[in-house]
């Protein structure tokens, strides 16, 4: 039986051609044809055949199957051609089918014209070039996905009669070629190589016009087709045959070199970089783009990304395909010097070694002339700097180099390369690395300690390398006893060495450390202190003690060695395991680092507060080490803007003091935290304040136990963990009566009002404010006093005792304004607003309301500002105002859902509520 694709679709057995039936039923047996021998599934298949499959597609694919099966039923053969085998799987033997006649044809003319028997190449391409008779699949009508069958095909073909074309011109038979040139052209008339090839064979055939005729009437279709004029190539042969270049003129033939084809296998489990091959590929077109630089750290994948690609391009290069290992970060042998590496190339390419320059500069002038007219791919791998690079790049667009390096070799980029920074893998690449290699049923049993080891190679494709090198070469092992290993950040280079230098990652960052210099090398380590997620030039002058022009050169140094990333201008970061190994080399100078990180943080944390709530309890600050480094800020909105950039470090250096022993430090910086956390907040701020505690207990400092724990007690109560909270506030009252500090005293009964108030214990929170009350009365404190009036009205409002709230409320806000706290003025509006609608005054609640909004606004407290909205709407709903309501209750949930607060499910069902 004889299966032929390379043209219409045709069976033949017998000396007959086999009926296939109707349109759908050819397009099924063209789709088990895409895969022959292979299993295809039922989806791949009715993905091929049908563009939108009706529910009776899979009844028809049944019924197709069986009339193919009876169609091609041979008697002499008792097995039927189409079997199932998971999915479907189309017995095809070899010989016969025509597509893998022409892949050998092909495949054994490849061979030979690299062997230089171009004799016999010609004949092999021409062998496989007679089993084509027209488009493949030509006559299938399949679904439109059907079209990425045949494209490949189709590359195959031409790319066949490329190099059968080539060959011919070698031999000197461009008068024989220019009929079969013609041919394809005319079918193919946008393939700009081609008719560069036809005026090849044309003028060295003596036909100059013809020649020049072929390139305008070419440049007009592709006018008239895509708009746009023709390459570079084709330009370059119309001005080569204007001039008459004698170097068109075939050459008399000699020994040939070989074609070199130097590229390492691809790794077999390549995953993910789609937006990184995307752009490699970008650089086939005409962007006139010859150099393309991958940069990244270690172990990200920059290797296995090229090769996988020039792998993939491979066959667009017809003249050669060229790797060097320019080992610039090799830990046992030196980088490769240009010289040498320009003699590897020149060898590669048949340049005899007699007819080698000695000097650099005039053996980089010679590679470039062996290049000019050829079209090759060369990776330079492992490149240490730009001037490496530099002597063997091209001289041509033609030909294409792909460089990696782990630093950024920015003088190749200012002078046209294309740079990609390679990040690291996504979550969802990460786990098809891994599971791509661990091919057992542990990922799919175990996913919570498959994740728990992604996490820990936080993307980086040689440490998920080496992991799953472990787990394969342990395969009873659960992966729970690996991820256990590895969730340690202190020993995970230790789960992830191999005595294997090129695999294991401290090897592989110090490849790139010993090239720091001094001052870098010192940097690199100390900010590896620095707890948060990304690190401002501030934090890490301060970190190193030096001035930030000095800094910001220092960090770019790392940031060329990829050794820091910088994911947004001006901020810095570790990847993870980088980090781990930086720690490993700061030791002991890693705790003045810390010292002066923490003063800067403390201090500049301390002025932030100070412009949020100028009201606030002073705090005594011992004097930072270097006053310079302390931020400042013009207003409370750039003060609270700068809370939110940095609150992930902030939490984490309260953690960081207390781990080294800064206690002082510890409960303070966690003090000038509260006015940010109280805002929603409350999983932070009960976590801070607990360390803080820890912190002031070990200091054995009486003031600063009671205010972290009261701090910490109104935490907990906004977490309904109200026991824990009225047990805190026990012992900090205990403490306070101890020293006699009735201000403190007084704060802690205002705490507790707040705490029975969440509880809806109203008259016990009138108890405790009016308890604060007479507290702050006695020691002159008009902000506490305002604070606990405004508590005694709000409880009262309720309870229901609206008119009784209302001149607890007004004495509060006049003392308020007295002393300038916006704070406590937008509270108290709220607190009148709420108890003027308990009493029907619907028109004056509003207004206060919208003033308390107004004042929210300003102090950018989102959390208080949705709470005042809620109530605004409330109060247009009571009126009967549902469009009011509707657009109050939408301006707070839109508020809610930023915070991810609970509430936002509530106002959710009030808006539902005006539909119904």
């Amino acid at each position: 039986m004889r299966f032929s694709v390379l043209g219409p679709l045709r069976v033949e057995t017998g000396g007959r051609t086999v009926a296939l039936g109707g349109p759908r039923q050819r397009a099924v047996l063209a789709a088990l044809l895409t895969a022959p021998g292979e299993s295809v599934s039922r989806t791949r298949i009715m993905d091929l055949v049908w563009d939108d499959p009706t529910p009776s597609a899979a009844v028809n694919l049944r019924g197709y199957v069986s009339k193919l099966r009876a169609a091609l039923h041979d008697p002499a053969d008792p097995e039927p051609r189409i079997v199932w085998d998971q999915g479907l799987r189309l017995r095809v033997a070899p010989g016969e089918l025509d597509m893998w006649e022409f892949d050998r044809h092909t495949a054994a003319a490849h061979r030979l014209r690299d062997e230089g028997r171009l004799a016999e190449a010609a004949e092999a391409y021409r062998a496989a070039l007679a089993l084509v008779r027209a488009d493949p699949f030509q006559d299938v009508e399949g679904s439109t996905r059907f079209e990425e069958v045949r494209t490949p095909l189709r590359e195959r073909r031409d790319l066949a009669f490329e190099r059968y074309v080539a060959t011919g011109l070698e031999l000197g038979r461009h008068a024989e070629l220019v009929g079969e040139l013609r041919a394809w052209h005319a079918r193919q008339p946008l393939w700009e190589h081609l008719a560069a090839q036809l005026m090849l064979a044309l003028f060295r055939s003596g036909r100059r016009s013809e020649a020049l005729a072929v390139f305008q009437e070419t440049s007009e279709t592709l006018v008239d087709e895509l708009g746009t004029g023709p390459d570079r190539e084709l330009r370059q042969m119309h001005r080569r045959i204007l001039a008459d270049d004698p170097g068109l003129q075939a050459a008399t033939r000699g020994p040939r070199v070989p074609v070199p084809r130097q590229l390492p296998a691809a790794s077999a489990h390549f995953t993910g970089r789609a937006t990184e091959l995307a752009a490699l590929d970008g650089l086939l077109g005409d962007s006139g783009e010859a150099v393309a630089v991958l940069s990244g750290p270690g172990g990200i994948g920059k290797t296995a990304l090229a090769l996988h690609w020039a792998q993939r391009v491979a066959e667009k290069f017809p003249d050669g395909q060229i790797h060097l290992d320019l080992r610039g970060f090799d830990p046992a042998a030196a980088p490769l010097a240009a010289g040498e590496a320009l003699r590897t190339v020149l060898d590669a390419h048949g340049v005899p070694a007699e007819h080698l320059p000695d000097d650099t500069d005039a053996r980089s002038a010679l590679l470039r002339s062996v290049l000019a007219d050829k079209r090759v791919l060369m990776v330079l791998d492992n490149a240490r700097d730009a001037a490496q690079v530099r002597p063997l790049l091209p001289g041509t667009a033609d030909s294409l180099v792909l460089v990696t390096s782990r630093n950024r070799l920015s003088a190749l980029t200012a002078n046209g390369a294309r740079p990609l920074h390679l990040p690291v893998l996504d979550a969802a690449d990460a786990e098809r690395f891994l599971r791509q290699r661990l091919r057992d049923r542990r990922p799919a049993a175990e996913p919570e300690a498959l994740g728990q080891i992604i996490a820990s190679c936080a993307g980086l494709p040689l440490a998920l390398a080496v992991a799953a090198a472990r787990a394969v070469n342990d395969p009873a092992f659960p992966l729970a006893a690996l991820a256990e290993e590895l969730r340690p950040a202190e020993h995970r280079l230790d789960a992830l060495a191999d005595p294997d230098g090129s695999t294991d990652l401290r090897t592989v960052f110090a490849c790139s450390y010993r090239d720091l210099t001094p001052a870098g090398a010192r940097l690199f380590r100390l900010l590896s202190v620095h707890p948060g997620p990304t690190i401002p030039l501030a934090d890490a002058a301060a970190v190193a003690g030096e001035a930030p022009r000095e800094t910001r050169r220092l960090l770019a140094e790392l940031t060329r060695a990829n050794l820091l990333g910088e994911p947004v201008p001006g901020r810095y970061g570790f990847h993870d395991l980088t980090r781990a190994y930086a720690a490993e080399l700061a030791g002991a100078e890693g705790r003045d680092a810390v010292h002066r990180l923490l003063d800067r943080l403390l201090h500049t944390a301390h002025a932030a507060n100070h412009l949020i709530d100028p009201n606030r309890d002073p705090l005594p600050l011992a004097p930072a080490l270097d006053a310079a480094a302390v931020g400042a800020f013009a207003d409370a909105e750039e003060a609270m803007d700068w809370f939110h950039t940095e609150a992930a470090t902030l939490t984490a250096a309260v953690g960081l003091a207390a781990d080294h022993g800064f206690d002082r430090h510890c409960w303070q910086l966690s003090w000038t935290m509260r006015d940010y956390l109280d805002r929603g907040r409350w999983h932070d701020q009960a976590a801070v304040f607990g360390t803080a505690i820890e912190a002031a207990r070990r200091l054995g400092d009486g003031p600063a136990q009671i205010k972290t724990g009261r701090l910490r007690a109104e935490a907990l109560s906004c977490l309904a963990r109200h026991a824990e909270a009225g047990a805190l506030l026990d012992r900090t009252l205990a403490l306070c009566r101890e020293r006699g500090d009735l201000v403190e005293q007084a704060h802690t009964f205002y705490v507790r009002a707040r705490v029975e108030h969440r509880q809806g214990r109203f008259a016990a929170a009138v108890e405790c404010s009016m308890r604060a009350l007479d507290l702050y009365g006695q020691v002159g404190h008009d902000i506490g006093k305002a604070n606990a009036l405004n508590a005694i009205g709000w409880n009262h409002t309720l309870s229901g005792d609206h008119a009784g709230a209302i001149g607890y409320c007004r004495r509060a806000l006049d003392l308020m304004r007295a002393t300038g706290d916006r704070h406590g003025q937008a509270a108290t509006l709220d607190s009148l607003g709420h108890a003027l609608r308990g009493l029907g005054r619907h028109a004056e609640a509003v207004a206060h309301f919208n003033a308390a909004l107004d004042l929210y606004r300003g102090l950018g407290n989102s959390h208080e500002e949705a709470s005042t909205i809620l109530k605004l709407a409330d109060t247009h709903h009571a009126t009967g105002d549902r469009a009011a309501a509707r657009r109050t209750w939408e301006r707070a949930l839109a508020i809610l859902d930023e915070l991810n607060h609970p509430d936002a499910r509530t106002v959710r069902e009030k808006i539902a509520s005006l539909d119904r």
